[in-house]
């Protein structure tokens, strides 16, 4: 696989030992290779704070996502409407997993995650103007031993939908 073929890494977290990223972004490149959204894909690898998982130990844990995010506009007087546009992104973002359970979540990641976020990009061409944002995540449920896939959209997103 060349390097020009696999999507590129905007943020990584380095990790404590205890952690482990359950997946790279050479089998995600694989994976989604030939989606249309495939040369706007960044990924990015993130640590969320431990405290958060102390705190609700039967909570799902978050392993990977995908988000279209629409052009955001913020109205001053000193830009012009172009100046004030953001464009769209599309990206990836892995999330940190405890490292015993890495292998049980990077088998269920490549089987189940990965080919749903393939469908999901493939259905999912959205326009380059739509403002907003609409994604699809992936979490862990240690206790029943699956992933739980969630459909997420912005206030803009649904409001856009709602006026049509």
């Amino acid at each position: 696989m060349d390097q020009e073929h696999i999507i590129p890494t905007r943020f990584k977290s380095k990790l404590p030992h205890t952690q482990s990223y359950p997946i790279g972004a050479q089998a995600i490149s694989g994976a989604l290779r030939g989606v249309p959204q495939f040369a706007q894909l960044i990924v990015d690898f993130y640590l969320r704070k431990p405290s958060a998982r102390r705190r609700e130990p039967l909570m799902p844990y978050p392993v990977i996502s995908v988000w279209y995010s629409g052009p955001m506009r913020y109205f001053s007087m000193s830009r012009t409407v172009e100046e004030q546009s953001r464009g769209p992104r599309w990206l990836i973002q892995v999330d940190a997993v405890p490292r015993s359970l890495r292998h049980v979540i990077q088998s269920k990641i490549a089987a189940e995650a990965l080919p749903a976020m393939r469908s999901w990009l493939m259905a999912n061409m959205h326009d380059s103007h739509r403002e907003g944002g609409h994604g699809l995540a992936f979490s862990f449920d240690e206790l029943k031993d699956e992933l739980i896939s969630e459909e997420t959209t912005s206030i803009e997103w649904q409001t856009e939908i709602a006026g049509r």
